[in-house]
């Protein structure tokens, strides 16, 4: 990090640990919309009518005998939604980065992967995350807490070309965007309905 190939905005230092440096879950999330006839994420317009944005409200629960208040993102019974990190981070030249949920999180009934965890030398940005909740209720998850442990890798070789993906500057959570992947051309043909 000193050298400057790792970049973390904003930068805790109670939250670097031995093997990575924790991050925070961000107030802007997205749940999947249950009113649609089906999902075609190769096209734009389906995927803008899939996810519906929402921003962590301030909230008062009542957990057995105690009242509790803050902003949550609320976590559907066996469902997900797609948030980000409240950090912002990048790196460069031959730095990659890899994000897990926390362990204490997953013993809960949380992931926020879903196989997605990999990032690429040279990107910037938040990270997006899908957060599945496991669990046959809702799950309330406090907007700021600490939900997974980013590790960084050095590459054997710096890439040729830095990375310049759809993803890159990402300011909060980012949808899939399967319909700007250069091979989809060649796979399938759309064409605009008369």
């Amino acid at each position: 990090m000193s050298v400057g190939n790792i970049i973390i905005e904003p930068f805790d230092r109670r939250k670097l640990q031995p093997n990575g440096y924790d991050l925070s879950i961000g107030p802007i999330f997205y749940t999947f919309n249950n009113n649609i006839d089906g999902f075609f994420p190769f096209i734009k317009e389906s995927v803008d009518m899939a996810y519906v944005r929402n921003e962590a409200k301030e909230t008062t629960l009542r957990v057995d005998k105690k009242i509790v208040r803050g902003k949550f993102i609320r976590l559907p019974p066996h469902g997900f939604v797609i948030a980000s990190t409240l950090e912002r981070v990048g790196t460069k030249k031959d730095i990659v980065a890899s994000i897990r949920c926390r362990s204490s999180l997953a013993r809960t009934g949380i992931d926020i992967v879903r196989g997605a965890g990999w990032g690429d030398v040279g990107f910037d940005g938040v990270w997006t995350i899908e957060i599945t909740n496991h669990l046959p209720v809702p799950y309330y998850l406090p907007v700021g807490l600490r939900i997974g442990q980013m590790v960084f890798f050095r590459t054997e070789t710096p890439p040729e070309k830095p990375y310049q993906g759809k993803y890159s500057g990402s300011t909060e959570p980012a949808l899939p965007k399967l319909y700007a992947d250069k091979d989809l051309a060649t796979l399938i043909e759309i064409e605009e309905s008369p």
